[in-house]
Formats: structure tokens, sequence, C-alpha cells
């Protein structure tokens, strides 16, 4: 049942349309043009099913890292420089629209994708609390969402001590966002700590471009051995160069510590200040 017909079938019931609105999490206006001006929305694809499920907890938990509107219009738009995960969350918006996944268009050395949804970009950007529901109900989704859009795996050595430094994080400069993100991976048993590593007004440069922070930049870091293989079991990535990391780093923790270091050096290599798996391109 599409949205316009519940909120149909709901004021035939006798529910008033501030209670309708609060219920399908959308504006009153929206709900008025659809009972008292018989305004039906423009395509009956673009009126999707908003009923919580693991693919609409994942697609709020990548919206909170990497959504955007498109300007002042109501599109729902991911700009990414992985065309793998721009692919997948490409698809994944065509299910929940039932429509063919679009193109997906470039932007200087980003790829984007937009869809002209004003129910679905209303849902997503509705205050926290009225997307709990979905998110509660499936929070590995969410986490899963959550992670592909602003979480990393960093696995480092130090050659002169023979030292591994790994941790698996999530970088993000809304502290309402984090503080659930902790609370949710703390229901599942894995504790986080914190962290501030960039500060508002300082410049940043991603791929030739550079801004001024508007905001402090925190991130929420797993660190112990066996709360990183919890992660990996209970939640992990659905980006295939994370993921593949992730499993990397579930791998090394199996070796005794002396043979981890070794493992690590033969199959990394450090270029500039980051390591990267022989063979990977830096975007991987």
């Amino acid at each position: 049942m599409t949205l316009f017909e519940e909120a149909q079938r709901l004021y035939s019931n006798g529910v008033t349309e501030d209670s309708i609105a609060e219920k399908l999490g959308l504006g009153r206006p929206q709900i008025r043009e659809w009972l008292f001006e018989g305004v039906r929305p423009r395509f009956d694809r673009y009126d999707p099913d908003l009923t919580p499920r693991p693919d609409l907890a994942y697609l709020i938990g990548f919206w909170l890292g990497d959504g955007r509107s498109a300007g002042n219009q109501k599109k729902v738009r991911f700009k990414l420089a992985d065309m793998k995960q721009l692919d997948y969350v490409n698809r994944l918006l065509a299910r929940l629209l039932d429509r063919e996944p679009k193109p997906l268009l470039m932007d200087g050395p980003f790829y984007v994708v937009d869809y002209d949804t004003s129910v679905l970009y209303d849902y997503l950007a509705q205050p926290l609390s009225k997307l709990k529901p979905c998110i509660l109900a499936f929070k590995a989704d969410f986490l899963r969402g959550f992670f592909d859009a602003e979480g990393y795996v960093s696995i480092g050595a130090n050659i002169s001590k023979r030292r591994l430094h790994e941790v698996v994080g999530a970088a993000n400069s809304d502290g309402e966002y984090l503080r659930l993100v902790r609370g949710l991976l703390g229901q599942l048993e894995i504790p986080t700590s914190m962290r501030v590593t960039n500060r508002k007004g300082e410049p940043m440069t991603i791929r030739g471009r550079t801004w001024v922070r508007k905001h402090d930049v925190h991130h929420v870091l797993i660190t112990r051995d066996q709360l990183i293989r919890r992660f990996f079991d209970a939640v992990g990535f659905r980006n295939p160069a994370k993921q593949e990391k992730l499993e990397d780093l579930a791998f090394l923790q199996k070796l005794p510590s002396e043979e981890r270091f070794n493992w690590f050096v033969n199959h990394y290599e450090k270029r500039g200040r980051r390591w990267y798996k022989k063979g990977a391109r830096p975007d991987d």
C-alpha cells in the first residue's frame, strides 16, 4: 500500500489529518493536498513504501552520513567518489521507489545520482526522533549504512617497534548522530571511545578541492580486538573495499602476536601517510 492510499484509508477510518501526518512522517500540507484537493503523487512509483525494513534502515544510516538535497529542491541526492558504493545505493533507492536505477553522472571527480521524490526526501529529512522506529527495529542495518558512508578501517605499522595500530571508526560533525551510533553499538555490546581530529575553521582538501570546516569532526572508535571482531560479526560493511580490509583485520587478530606484523607488512605497503593493500588503487 502506498502512502497516498494509507492516508486515504486512515482518513476514512476517522483519523485526523494531524494524526495521519504524524503517523506517516509527512507534513500537513502534503496530507491536506491528498485528502482535500485530490492531488495524487506525480508518479505512484515515487510514493515509496516506508514500512520499516532493513533496506530503509540502511538508507537512513547512509543518508545521515552522505546524503544531501539538490539546492532548494526536494531531491534525494548522493555524491560520492566511490562508484561501487554509489551503484549499490542507487539500486537500493530504485527498489524503494519501484523504478529502474538511474545512470550515475559525473561532477568533477565525483559520481552523482538524485531522485526527484519529495515524499522520501521529507521522510529522510525528519528529526532523528521520527526515524528511530525504523532505526531501532534494524540496528545492524542502520549502522552498516552509517559506517559505509562515514566509517573506516585503519591498520598501520610502527616499523621500528614492529607493532600494529588497529582501529575501526566513523567520523561525523553531528554529535546527535554519533551519540545514537554509540548507543546502538553499546546495545550490541560494542563499547566505543571518542576523539576530535579536526576543529571548526580548519581548511580541508579533498581530491584537490579545499573547504573550511564549519564544525568539529568527531570520531567513534573501536580499538580492542574482541570488540572489532564483534563489530565484524554483528555489523560489518556493505562497501567492498572497507569490508575486505575489515576481513583482513579479523584474520590478523586470529594470528599469534609475533606473526601479525610480518603478515601485515608482507601484504600492505605504505604510500605517503597511509597503508594500502599491495596492488590496490589508492581509492580502494
